[in-house]
Order: structure tokens, then C-alpha cells, then sequence
């Protein structure tokens, strides 16, 4: 007896099954699902293409009802003005700026595109509110924003008047192509932290947080519709983040990005950050960061006793904070379309960058001419600063040696240098290391970080010289040659003036490598014995005016005159290309050895024993460092 089968589908006809295909069913390869084709399934006779049968049961597939995602924004423009979000009746709405006057609305449509305000769980700082009453003109504004420092912060008032500013600035950073940074440092309980609590109630629309990690900082500025502020509480080591090293270095020009990989399942996204806005860091110490410290107004703090604690602050305070910030909120709106005005400042470069903007925002208010006069106080000290740096001790040194020498290009030896360093730093040198100098402001100072520092910051080209000491040997000696327009302009940036030299014969004051007298071909062999004898004259005058260009230099660098020729009985001639081929030839043959091993490799390139010691002298410390191997000594190319 056979079973019959059923010929249900799932709507109850009997040929709705025709329309399927096996493969649409929800029985298919599904074990002990009541499939009746399962075995010819299994064994790919019957494909999943092939017609249904009538045991037919449909999949299921679960319909989600998205729900349309509301997009939201902070702030923005609209058909009807410009617009910000805040809270009204204790809802977020928009409050709208239009020619009439102030309109509240619950949404806007920007291109045919619905927009809701963000709210209060959507952003990092407390939502502003509604101000129905008039809005005080910038100087009563100033002054109101000033109290609020006074009562909470004891700092110099010069200071306040440069924090009040800022707040200002923070609703205006749109219109700026450099913002300004603030860095509050002193010793604890000093007063840094009230200083960014002050700042998180007035500035617009701020992120507080303490030592914020910079993915952090990344989707801030990213989710926000307009430029906020950063402020960033215990920065110190921060010189070990270089991701917001980065944000810090870059954000405070406009339009500055921050590129970020992002590696998906599928594919390799490059993606940009906008890192331009106002940012104000607390710290106990300065960070050493010389790219960092550049950007920032450093203020100083120290304990001291403010008209009220933080800790203190009562409901009525808390009411005069809020009103006062939904105050300049509103003036943001009224004061959209209007420019900042354009000043001219005496000062150029990166301190310009940095104080122009508040000098604008409090052009025409009653502290203008004291901030005016304190900027160019700034100035000076911003010099003083940059001419204590090791940078700067270096550069008036060259400065020095370059307006002492008689000629306009001199090469000026190392050891000149490494001599006058010293004694402008005071530095104290061990002889058993001759390399390093110990110094009461920069501690120890080696000629690697000096000659480092030559190139880079001074653009000079090193090179080894030949000259000629007291006694008349040959020496090797390191020397600097630095173009005459961009040490100039280096010097200049320093506070420190080149003097401009004409053209004239070298001198004494400096090292200069002698020029090899090139022998003209003969030409015709029936010259005349007149001919030679002028031309030996003048051999004579240029060999005088060679031996005539020493220059006594220190004991250190003296070295005997090499008498033994190379193994291979090549000529040496006393050239400074001679010396300069010599050590190129080291330099691509040679990446560590022994001492004896680096010297063969200088007679091989054609200098005697000598001549190669004493060049591995001038070259120890500086371009050549030394380390232990199984109790042996190996030298090896300094790589900067």
C-alpha cells in the first residue's frame, strides 16, 4: 500500500508549486526536513534549478521595517539663515536667525533634506538654551566673560584679558586662518584646571576631558557641524602620542586635515580629519616638543586665592554662567555676517599667527591698546627665548666667527665652532671625552648634535681641508661652509645681523683649501724662454700666497705631516680633492670595522698612513662612533 502524498502548498492551491524552482524551497539540503526528493538531492540528480514538486513549502523571509534614520545637526545654514541647536521648553529645537528677527523651530530643511537638532546625550558639553532678551554689545560682553575669570581664577590680569578673548574667538573661528592655543601650566593646586572649567561653560561648544585619546578627538570633529573647541586637561606626556601630536601641530591653521587609514573587510579607505579649532591643554610641565610649543600661549600659574573656589560654586553662579554663554550663542547668530577687522602688526612668522586673531576680535574694545603693547612685550621675550635655545647659542656663534673673518664665503673649522660653543655655553669637556661637552642648561652637548644641528638648522656643507701648522706640516681638519644669504636670513630670524662682505682674496681668519695649480698643455715647443720664465713667476706668487693662508688651529687637530707614501706608490698630491675622493671612496666601501680596517680602506683610496690616522682623528665623534664586540673595539658611520 502507498502513501499518498499531500498537495498542500502554502496557499492551499495545488499548482501554485509550478511557479517555484527545488532550490527556492525551505526543505532543500535541510536534513530530515520531510523532503521526499532528499537521496536524489544528496547525489545531485536533482538540481536546485529543476522544476518544484507539489510537497512545495516556500522560505521564510523576515521583512524588517527600517525605520527612516533622523539626521541631525548642531548647527549650520538654512533657506531662512543661519541656525543653531538648543533647547527650548526643555526640547531641542533650532534657533533660527532670520531677517526679522529670532524664530524657533522643532527642524529644518536644508536641500530638500530634513534635519533635527542633536541632543543633550549627542554632545559633549551641556546643551545651550534660549536667551529671550537683548544681546550686549562685544565690549559689555568681554567685560561680563573677564568677571567670570576674575571671581574664579587668580592670574594676572593681562592674562584674563587674553582668556576673555579667546572665549570671543571661539565664536568666530570660521572667519580666522590661524587660531591661537592656550597652555596653563604650574605646580598643583595652582588654579590650571578651574582655568578649563571657565573655559568648557563659555567657549563654543567645547570637549573637556583629561589626557582625551586622539580617536577621540578624531570623531569630535568629525560629528560636529561646526568648529568646537578642544580642552584637554594633565597633557603631560604627550610627546608620546603622535597621533594628537599631529592634530596639535596641524589644527590651528584652516582647512588643515589629518589623513587616517582605515582598512574595512574589502577595502583600504584613506580618510581626512579636520583638526582646525580652538584648543586650550593644562599641565604640570611643559612638554619638550619644540613643534608643539610653538603654537601655544604659554600662561603661567601659581597658587594663589581667587574670590571664590570652584569647589564653592553655588546654584546663582551656575544660572550666570549658563545665561551668559547662551548669550554669546545668540550673539554668534546676530554677528554672523559680520568681518573681522583687518590690522597690521609689526611682528611677522608664527608669533603673528598666533596673536592677530585676538588683536582682531578686540579691535575697537577699551583693552586693545594694553593687549596691543603686551604683544610686543611677547615679542621680545619670544626672542629672548629662541636665542637661549641650543639652536640659537649656535648660530650666534657662527654669526660671530663669519663677521670676524675677512673673507665673504670663509670655512670655518669645527673645532673654531667647538671652541666658541664652549665658552658661550660655559661647557666643561672630560678629556677622556673629548666629544662631549657638559653644559648647566642643555647638559650634555655632543659635536655629533652640534654638527647635526650646523647642517640642519644652518644649512652648512661640512667638508675636510688640508692646512698647514706653526711647524709647516700638512693637516686634515673638518670645516663648515655656509651660503652668505640663507645664513643671513637664519641669523636674522634669531635676532642677530651677518655683515655683508665684498669679494676679496682669502685670508688667514679662515681655512682655505689650497687650489692645485692645473699645468697648461704644450701647445708649441718653440716657446720662447721669456714665456717660461713668467710662468714661473707665477708658479712662485701662488705657491707664497698658499703657504701665506694658514691658520693656527687647535692641538687637537695638529697632525704630523704624512712622509711615507701608500704601498702602491701612487702620487699623493697635496689637493683637497685628494681628501674629499679619499673619504667618498671610505664612505661607500666602508660600514663597520676596526680601526685598521677603516684605514686601509684610506690608503687604498691613495693617502698615506699618516694622512689616513689623522683623518680618522678628525672624523672620531662626529661622523664616526665606536661600540663593543666580544671585547673589540668597531667603529662605525654616524647615521643622523
Amino acid at each position: 500500500m502507498t502513501e499518498e502524498k499531500p498537495d498542500m502548498t502554502t496557499d492551499g492551491s495545488n499548482k501554485d508549486y509550478l511557479k517555484h524552482k527545488c532550490g527556492e524551497c525551505a526543505r532543500f539540503k535541510v536534513p530530515d526536513s520531510g523532503c521526499w526528493n532528499s537521496y536524489d538531492i544528496q547525489q545531485g540528480i536533482l538540481l536546485p534549478s529543476d522544476q518544484a514538486c507539489d510537497r512545495f513549502y516556500p522560505r521564510y523571509e523576515k521583512q524588517k521595517e527600517r525605520k527612516a534614520k533622523k539626521q541631525l545637526r548642531d548647527a549650520g545654514l538654512c533657506d531662512s539663515g543661519y541656525f543653531e541647536a538648543v533647547y527650548h521648553n526643555s526640547k531641542p529645537c533650532f534657533l533660527v536667525k532670520e531677517d526679522n528677527g529670532f524664530n524657533v523651530a522643532e527642524s529644518i530643511e536644508v536641500d530638500e533634506q530634513v534635519f533635527y537638532p542633536k541632543e543633550a546625550k549627542h554632545v559633549p558639553y551641556e546643551p545651550y538654551c534660549y536667551f529671550e532678551g537683548a544681546v550686549p554689545n562685544r565690549e559689555e560682553l568681554f567685560w561680563k566673560v573677564n568677571r567670570e575669570f576674575q571671581t574664579f581664577v587668580d592670574v594676572e590680569a593681562i592674562w584674563r584679558d587674553v582668556l576673555s578673548a579667546c572665549v570671543l574667538l571661539s565664536y568666530h573661528q570660521e572667519k580666522l586662518q590661524t587660531v591661537p592655543y592656550v597652555f596653563v601650566y604650574g605646580d598643583n593646586e595652582s588654579g590650571k584646571s578651574t582655568v578649563l572649567q571657565v573655559l568648557k561653560f563659555l567657549c563654543y561648544r567645547p570637549m573637556y576631558g583629561v589626557t582625551i585619546p586622539s580617536a577621540d578627538i578624531y570623531g569630535f570633529l568629525e560629528d560636529s557641524d561646526a568648529i568646537g573647541c578642544i580642552l584637554e586637561d594633565e597633557v603631560q606626556g604627550i610627546h608620546k602620542d603622535t597621533d594628537k601630536i599631529k592634530i596639535y601641530k596641524a589644527g590651528y591653521k584652516q582647512g588643515a586635515v589629518v589623513p587616517r587609514t582605515i582598512i574595512t573587510q574589502h577595502d583600504r579607505i584613506i580618510k581626512y580629519y579636520n583638526t582646525f579649532c580652538f584648543k586650550a591643554c593644562a599641565s604640570e610641565q611643559i612638554p619638550q616638543v619644540k613643534g608643539f610649543n610653538e603654537r601655544f600661549l604659554f600662561i603661567p600659574m601659581v597658587e594663589g586665592s581667587p574670590e571664590k573656589e570652584w569647589a564653592d560654586i553655588a546654584r546663582e553662579d551656575l544660572e550666570r554662567l549658563r545665561n551668559l554663554r547662551n548669550m554669546l550663542l545668540k550673539w554668534r547668530l546676530l554677528s554672523r555676517d559680520w568681518q573681522l577687522p583687518e590690522i597690521e602688526l609689526s611682528m611677522r612668522g608664527r608669533l603673528k599667527e598666533l596673536w592677530k586673531p585676538i588683536l582682531q576680535i578686540t579691535q575697537g574694545l577699551t583693552v586693545y591698546d594694553g593687549l596691543s603693547k603686551f604683544v610686543e612685550d611677547q615679542k621680545k621675550e619670544r626672542l629672548s627665548l629662541k636665542q637661549d635655545t641650543l639652536e640659537g647659542k649656535i648660530v650666534k656663534v657662527v654669526t660671530e666667527i663669519h663677521n670676524e673673518a675677512k673673507d665673504s664665503h670663509p670655512n670655518i673649522p669645527f673645532q673654531i665652532i667647538w671652541r666658541r660653543l664652549q665658552e658661550e655655553l660655559d661647557g666643561k669637556i672630560d678629556d677622556k671625552k673629548p666629544n662631549v661637552m657638559d653644559t648647566s642648561e642643555f647638559f650634555q652637548v655632543t659635536k655629533n648634535k652640534v654638527g647635526y644641528r650646523l647642517r640642519e638648522v644652518l644649512n652648512g656643507k661640512s667638508k675636510p681641508v688640508r692646512q698647514k701648522d706653526p711647524e709647516g706640516n700638512d693637516i686634515v681638519i673638518k670645516a663648515y661652509e655656509f651660503d652668505p644669504i640663507k645664513l643671513r636670513k637664519v641669523a636674522k630670524k634669531y635676532g642677530y645681523e651677518l655683515v655683508t662682505k665684498l669679494p676679496s682674496k682669502p685670508s688667514s681668519d679662515c681655512v682655505q683649501p689650497p687650489k692645485p695649480i692645473e699645468k697648461e698643455e704644450e701647445k708649441n715647443v718653440n716657446k720662447g724662454l721669456d714665456v717660461l720664465q713668467q710662468l714661473g713667476k707665477l708658479c712662485d706668487s701662488v705657491t707664497s700666497e698658499i703657504e701665506s693662508s694658514s691658520l693656527p688651529i687647535e692641538n687637537s687637530s695638529i697632525f704630523e705631516n704624512a712622509k711615507e707614501k701608500n704601498a702602491v706608490g701612487k702620487e699623493n698630491p697635496n689637493s683637497i680633492t685628494t681628501v674629499q675622493g679619499a673619504l667618498e671612496y671610505v664612505r661607500s666601501r666602508f660600514v663597520e670595522g676596526t680601526e685598521e680596517e677603516w684605514i686601509g680602506f684610506v690608503i687604498d683610496a691613495g693617502l698615506s698612513v699618516k694622512e689616513a690616522k689623522s683623518l680618522f682623528e678628525s672624523l672620531k665623534g662626529e661622523e664616526l662612533f665606536w661600540f663593543e664586540r666580544d671585547g673589540q673595539t668597531f667603529w662605525r658611520w654616524v647615521r643622523e
